[in-house]
């Protein structure tokens, strides 16, 4: 234990709990491991964790985020106890779960008459959406194919699938057409790109080490298919100051590459990663199937809080409820949902998820008539337009401010 005690610095504070937990386990003679991430110094050349130090048979190493300066892996107790003094490491996290936050939307947010007024759609920008992955659903694929990439850091499958369908649903919202629906069911943007990136598993979990790879993809990838937006309707169940959370340093790093993060922000809490200043954090509201925003109010799903930071998140607000969007068939939602199926396309569902689609859709839109604004330019122009409408978010406000500059 004293090993553990000296270095406590050198590890985030669930990674030192797990270790302790296990130290003081009666089993130790048991073979064990830990998920690790490793996050290694600014400036090194190191890339693999074989690098590092000398491996036991029980460790096995996972994902590489190299442009993150992030490894992960399943590591031995003698291992860690090796890496947490190595010269090259700044800090050991536990390798957390992530989740997939599942608790006439168009119209409410003002998209039918922006499109029909500036004539956007959302094309030229491509929107990443980390989650369970993308069924290439007729919304997405016809009168042509808009999924333009998929990886999959779960399976490691080459072609698009959604075993769970929350990753289906929020790329509908935020990109679908409505072409299974005659257009009834299209999404805000319905002319952009979309990417799947498959991080959770069918159960809608996963762990940060793949959400952090996710990202290093996006980064990684954004020239080549001009990523603009990373949706992510994801997180964690703890709630850390920001700036001491992995997936936080990740995602900062993607709005540094130009890259709009948009987060789902939970009811009840405001986890970390949505905690961020420079990440545009969304929250639900129904819209109580009107297009009317006077009777709107802000949903049970979404919190408003002062978080650990001292910021007031979150940053929007979006219809979360009652959203009708593409169904993956066969996936856990379709069966384990059944009264909140449509029909064989399409399924009903709410939640801050469902919110931060939309939000994304309307991001796209935003980024087709101004290219070049950034993450903090646009975060201005909605917490402006809140100002004026404290309820749901309203393109149409928004294109007239931007006008009146």
């Amino acid at each position: 234990m004293q090993w553990l005690e000296t270095h406590k610095h050198r590890m985030d504070s669930f990674l030192f709990q797990d270790l302790s937990n296990k130290l003081n386990c009666s089993q130790l003679n048991i073979p064990d491991t830990t998920q690790v991430l490793i996050k290694l110094k600014p400036g090194t050349d190191l890339r693999k964790l074989k690098d590092l130090c000398s491996l036991t048979p029980i460790d096995s190493e996972c994902y590489n985020a190299p442009l993150l300066q992030f490894l992960s892996a399943k590591l031995s107790l003698q291992t860690i106890q090796t890496l947490v003094t190595h010269p090259e490491i700044e800090k050991l996290y536990l390798d957390r779960e992530v989740h997939a936050f599942l608790d006439i939307a168009s119209k409410s947010v003002g998209g039918t008459y922006v499109k029909n007024t500036y004539g956007l759609s959302g094309k030229g920008v491509t929107i990443a959406v980390l989650d369970t992955g993308i069924h290439p659903h007729p919304d997405f694929t016809l009168p042509t194919n808009r999924i333009v990439g998929f990886v999959d850091y779960i399976q490691g499958k080459s072609l698009p699938y959604d075993d769970n369908g929350h990753g289906t649903h929020v790329s509908g919202c935020a990109a679908g057409n409505g072409f299974a629906s005659n257009g009834k069911y299209a999404g805000l943007a319905h002319g952009s790109q979309i990417i799947g990136v498959k991080v959770l598993d069918r159960n809608g979990n996963g762990f940060l080490s793949s959400v952090i790879a996710g990202i290093n993809y996006c980064i990684e990838n954004k020239s080549r298919f001009n990523i603009r937006i990373i949706n992510l309707s994801l997180g964690t169940e703890s709630v850390v100051p920001y700036i001491d959370d992995p997936l936080v340093q990740a995602a900062e790093q993607a709005v540094l590459a130009g890259i709009i993060v948009l987060m789902a922000g939970q009811g009840g809490t405001i986890n970390s990663l949505a905690s961020h200043p420079k990440i545009i954090t969304v929250g639900a509201i129904t819209d109580r199937k009107t297009p009317a925003i006077s009777d709107d109010f802000i949903h049970i799903y979404t919190s408003r809080l002062q978080t650990k930071d001292g910021l007031i998140k979150p940053d929007v607000l979006f219809p979360g409820v009652c959203i009708t969007a593409p169904l993956s068939p066969n996936s856990i939602l379709s069966n384990q949902l059944e009264p909140f199926v449509i029909n064989q396309s399409y399924i009903s569902l709410s939640g801050t998820s469902i919110a931060t689609g939309l939000c994304s859709g309307a991001v796209a839109l935003i980024l087709q008539a101004y290219p070049p604004y950034s993450s903090e330019r646009i975060k201005l122009l909605m917490s402006q337009v809140r100002q004026v409408n404290e309820c749901c978010f309203q393109l149409p406000q928004l294109f007239q401010l931007t006008l009146k500059k």
